[in-house]
């Protein structure tokens, strides 16, 4: 899985993202500042960017977190996100899923992005489902 895009570099851990933007007409519409890219995940530019604090090797750090990449949702990420409590929690837990993140780091970036920006996150993963089954509930 890939996790959050700082500043045009994917984070260490983690596989380059092809960038180039493929159009294909059997897949959902995006929302604005989202694109596919030819690996099949959709890279979204966030419109207010994200200040994310660490510390390595004793060294405190900010990163600007300007995009992420989300990733079609597997068993286990489906799994976690049925499993979670409540609308909102399981909203969070296909985001964590499908970018790729976790623990604290996840909790900070989600904790501190905008409110439009997590609302086209969440449109975006939800494109990765089948029609009317966005968070588990049925209507």
């Amino acid at each position: 899985m890939n996790a959050p895009i700082v500043n045009g570099a994917t984070t260490p851990a983690t596989a380059s993202v092809t960038s180039a933007s493929v159009a294909r007409p059997d897949r959902p519409k995006l929302p604005e500042g989202a694109e596919y890219q030819a690996d099949g995940s959709v890279k979204v530019t966030l419109l207010y960017p994200v200040e994310q604090k660490s510390v390595v090797n004793g060294t405190p750090q900010t990163e600007q977190v300007g995009s992420i990449v989300l990733n079609r949702l597997k068993g286990r990420g489906i799994t976690e996100m049925l499993n979670a409590e409540g609308e909102g929690n399981r909203i969070r837990a296909m985001l964590e899923a499908s970018a790729g993140m976790t623990g604290p780091k996840a909790d900070a970036l989600l904790g501190e992005m905008d409110g439009e920006d997590f609302l086209t996150l969440s449109q975006v993963a939800s494109t990765f489902l089948k029609r009317g089954a966005k968070t588990g509930q049925s209507s």
